[in-house]
């Protein structure tokens, strides 16, 4: 019997669906950083339903980040429309999920770079910002956020349902828009926070910059129907980061206040902080996040009050227009001011990348930068080339006219702003510059990156 078991084994073919060792290999990654903490889903599912493609991924710990993108195709999806809701849903959740929806303050964009119809999977980038309104217990709301940033689709595996694996077009009348400018738009100027646990409901927030001395500061007043008001003071090259509120005003430094509505009761930031995600000094674009314990800085009143959860959106300069494109840096320590700068639009990956060419004559160097235009406002790694269509890439030549190119990895590109309707960017870059191919053996430090610019 044995004998026949093997020489069955030996001559019939085996029946059946096998795994194979090219099948075997799974490159495919679904990762982002959720509030500053890492996010990679161990389980993905995908389903393509009459051109729309939802997509979630799960972490250990049951955390989701799900995406529906209505029209799929290699485009940019605006992730605050309706017909493409998103959403993060924390752990065993008892209340509603976060939500990417623009009536609720949520915001953000995902990038397909691939659609690969042959094999079912989709590459591409995804930021976005998602907004719940929960219970307080005692009758009332509260509103929560969280960031969802440096989100990547890695070769994600999709299932047809229904429908065709053909991909829409990619035009200025899809939800997503073209491929060749970016078609994210400047939003409206909004405040937002809780007084004491109640929301101060404004009716108005406006700016005006004011000549202190030598020092111009912008302020912001946001106003409720009964006059309670809250005041910033900031420095007009604050920049972007987070930055401690002063407890007392001396008419140039970063302050907040807190007035009632019989305007009597005014008390100032004896704690707190702001963190600017966006701050343009030549757009005028805010967009910050804050809170602060206002009291009587002087002890006469004795009465505090919590200011938390505070967002907000200015353009403190409407009318800035078009900026002039310059660049700087330090190689090793010294100044490097390029003596001619060009900025390119160039398609990559089935997006569009801009590309800044800057060149110093007198010393022979050049740095260059390339990013998508449709990044965000925000900070990321560098790499030393382009792969999926949303790297960000420096390089540095030494002498021009050698064949080396000095690459970053690591660095890191800030865009501190974008003005979309003008095309102005502001950035920041840092990166350490080698060469991938191991011929040049040397090491340079590109460091105190600041550009602007206007895309053509």
């Amino acid at each position: 019997m044995a004998t026949l078991i093997m020489t069955s084994c030996d001559n019939e073919p085996l029946e059946g669906n096998f795994i194979t060792e090219e099948e075997a290999q799974d490159n495919s990654a679904f990762t982002a950083t959720v509030n500053g903490e890492p996010f990679s889903a161990s389980s993905t599912t995908g389903q393509l339903i009459n051109g729309v493609l939802l997509l979630t991924g799960t972490d250990y710990f049951g955390n989701i980040i799900s995406m529906v993108i209505t029209n799929i195709g290699v485009c940019t999806f605006d992730l605050t429309q309706e017909l493409n809701p998103s959403s993060f849903i924390l752990e065993a959740p008892t209340e509603s999920p976060f939500e990417v929806l623009s009536s609720i303050g949520g915001s953000g964009t995902t990038v397909i770079a691939a659609y690969d119809s042959e094999n079912q999977t989709v590459t591409g980038t995804f930021n976005f910002t998602a907004i719940r309104q929960i219970s307080d217990g005692a009758g009332g709301t509260i509103t929560e956020s969280v960031v969802i940033s440096n989100g990547i689709l890695q070769e994600i595996p999709f299932t047809l349902i229904d429908g065709s694996l053909d991909p829409y077009a990619c035009d200025v009348t899809d939800p997503g828009g073209g491929s060749g400018g970016s078609n994210n738009q400047d939003p409206d100027n909004t405040f937002f926070a809780l007084v004491d646990g109640e929301e101060f409901v404004d009716i108005s927030f406006v700016s005006e910059v004011l000549m202190v001395g030598s020092d111009e500061v912008v302020k912001l007043t946001a106003t409720t129907q009964t006059l309670e008001r809250v005041q910033f003071f900031i420095p007009i090259n604050i920049g972007a980061g987070t930055f401690t509120f002063s407890p007392i005003f001396n008419g140039s430094n970063l302050f907040a206040s807190y007035t009632d509505s019989d305007g009597t009761e005014s008390l100032t930031s004896l704690e707190g902080s702001i963190t600017f995600q966006e701050y343009g000094i030549i757009t005028g674009k805010m967009t910050a996040s804050f809170a602060f314990t206002g009291t009587d800085p002087i002890g006469i009143n004795i009465e505090e009050v919590m200011v938390s959860e505070g967002t907000f959106t200015m353009d403190y300069l409407p009318e800035s227009g078009i900026a002039e494109n310059t660049l700087t840096a330090v190689v090793d320590g010294v100044s490097y001011t390029p003596s001619s700068m060009q900025v390119l639009l160039n398609p990559q990956m089935d997006t569009t990348y801009v590309e800044i060419i800057t060149v110093n004559d007198e010393t022979n160097q050049a740095i260059s930068l390339s990013f998508p235009i449709d990044i965000m406002p925000g900070t990321y790694d560098m790499s030393a080339v382009v792969e999926l269509g949303t790297e960000a890439v420096g390089t540095y030549n030494p002498a021009i006219g050698d064949a080396i190119l000095y690459r970053s990895q690591p660095g890191t590109l800030t865009i501190t702003s974008y003005q979309f309707d003008n095309g102005v960017i502001e950035g920041q870059f840092s990166f350490t510059a080698f060469d991938p191919n191991g011929v040049g053996g040397d090491v340079y430090e590109i460091t105190e990156g600041f550009f602007t610019l206007t895309l053509p």
